[in-house]
């Protein structure tokens, strides 16, 4: 069901929902993680993300593979490090 177009770009139902459920979605993990040390952890992440795809989109290989490697290593330390958020928004999900 189409709600409207602006150009090229279809709006639809679906995508509105899609959005809002996002946004509620990344609001919750924000209130969980907000008053944490691992907001810090998490911002430290994502610049670091940023750089990785700066350096690969200047095809800077050695500099890109050793940042890629951190980032691989960095996701299951993320998983270690916001452990207490996970649960906590988990045991959200399962309450409600």
């Amino acid at each position: 069901m189409k709600l409207f177009e602006i150009g090229f770009l279809t709006i639809r139902l679906l995508d509105v929902f899609d959005i809002l459920l996002a946004a509620v979605l990344i609001f919750i993990l924000f209130k969980i993680i907000k008053g944490s040390i691992a907001l810090n952890i998490f911002i430290g992440f994502v610049l670091i993300y940023i750089f990785w795809l700066v350096v690969r989109a200047m095809q800077m290989r050695l500099l890109a593979t050793i940042i890629g490697q951190f980032i691989d290593v960095g996701m299951i330390a993320l998983l270690i490090v916001f452990q207490q958020e996970i649960r906590r928004f988990l045991l959200l999900v399962g309450k409600n």
